[in-house]
């Protein structure tokens, strides 16, 4: 089925598509709808998460570092692989100036992100903290092809490639935007996605939309 919402939050329009950068006002629901992360977590486990893009993560014995490898089926919503490069790509931006500055904070302890194979990657930590693992684990994964090498701060009106269970159809940029399910979502069969994501669309528009909707 479809189901149509009004954004929770004060801001009732959109005037980019990139969630990451300062400047401006994404569209809401497009974190959890189409950016996916290394691990994912539920609410009834909150030290804990499992794997989505990874399907192995391993910790040093140190607790300095922790390897993970990703999922050979693991695809973005163009077709293309997710790989260990896009994964250093997203960590590097998101902790670059381009990005907005609260990053740079929650990644402040994460000294390094490295591209062991085409499908292993490693982050070295600052210190020992058993946390950390699960903080890189969350961070969003997207495409290195996203805004074709553009400065990131001007990657706006670009629609993100990403890994999620949904694509942005037929956007109005200002006044509502439709997330489609992708129905060559890679990890449909995964257990932690089973369930999920059922709604064939999901409609978010301003509040005077909605109620004409």
């Amino acid at each position: 089925g479809e189901i149509r919402m009004v954004p929770p939050t004060r801001p009732t329009n959109f005037d980019k598509f990139n969630p990451f950068t300062l400047k401006g006002t994404a569209p809401y629901g497009m974190g959890a709808l189409m950016f996916e992360s290394l691990l994912t977590g539920n609410s009834e486990e909150p030290t804990t998460a499992y794997g989505l893009l990874a399907e192995d993560v391993e910790v040093a014995s140190d607790k300095r570092s922790a390897i993970f490898r990703i999922h050979p089926e693991a695809r973005f919503n163009d077709g293309s692989p997710v790989l260990a490069a896009d994964v250093v790509h997203s960590f590097t931006t998101l902790t670059g100036p381009l990005a907005a500055p609260q990053f740079r904070t929650i990644y402040a302890e994460v000294k390094a992100a490295k591209a062991i194979t085409e499908r292993v990657v490693r982050f070295d930590f600052e210190r020992p903290n058993p946390e950390l693992p699960l903080v890189v684990g969350g961070m969003a994964v997207f495409s290195r092809a996203w805004g074709a090498g553009k400065p990131f701060d001007q990657v706006t009106t670009e629609v993100p490639i990403a890994s999620g269970p949904y694509r942005i159809a037929n956007p109005r940029m200002g006044r509502d935007i439709t997330y489609v399910r992708d129905p060559n979502y890679w990890g449909a069969a995964l257990p932690v996605r089973k369930g999920l994501f059922n709604f064939v669309q999901s409609f978010f528009a301003r509040p005077a939309d909605a109620r004409h909707s």
